[in-house]
């Protein structure tokens, strides 16, 4: 009497199911960790960046003059209005706050700025309507071990230095 053998195993659809599944429980775990101190550095910084330049091309499309407070903790842009410094309340340009670890120096024509809180304090960078800019150097660092350092010349050409904890 022969016996009839039976094939066992997984077919090609549940092969596929369970490593779709796993793909996409690894995608969850991935983000789902927290983001590290250099990418939350660098992610400031670009922002930062971005900023400056669209604030560049707003201050030229708008024909007025714009400014940049920077404190400890984050930085407020400003509109000049009627000869007086308005906070911009308005996004992209709100008030910022960096994150917990991360702090700011800037040197403005070869002096350091003592960054304080609080608002009640003038522009440290105006933004013309012509488009240039009070040069300036602004260091990002987080928890004292990676540096982000921006160097904005004049006419608004930042250029990148990072000096990152690895």
């Amino acid at each position: 009497m022969l016996m009839k053998r039976t094939q066992r195993g997984f077919t090609l659809i549940e092969i596929m199911v369970v490593i779709t599944i796993v793909a996409v429980l690894m995608g969850a775990v991935t983000l789902s960790f927290p983001r590290t101190g250099d990418n939350l550095l660098k992610e400031q910084a670009e922002r930062f960046a971005a900023l400056i330049t669209l604030a560049q091309d707003e201050a030229i499309l708008q024909s007025s003059e714009l400014g940049l407070l920077v404190h400890k903790g984050g930085y407020i842009y400003y509109r000049n209005e009627n000869n007086s410094w308005v906070p911009y309340s308005s996004r992209p340009f709100s008030r910022r706050q960096f994150p917990v670890g991360i702090s700011s120096s800037m040197v403005i024509e070869g002096d350091s700025f003592s960054l304080k809180d609080g608002d009640k304090q003038m522009p440290q960078i105006i933004i013309f309507s012509s488009g240039e800019m009070t040069a300036f150097t602004y260091r990002l660092t987080y928890q004292k071990d990676s540096n982000i350092t921006l160097k904005v010349s004049a006419t608004g050409d930042i250029e990148k230095i990072v000096e990152l904890n690895e």
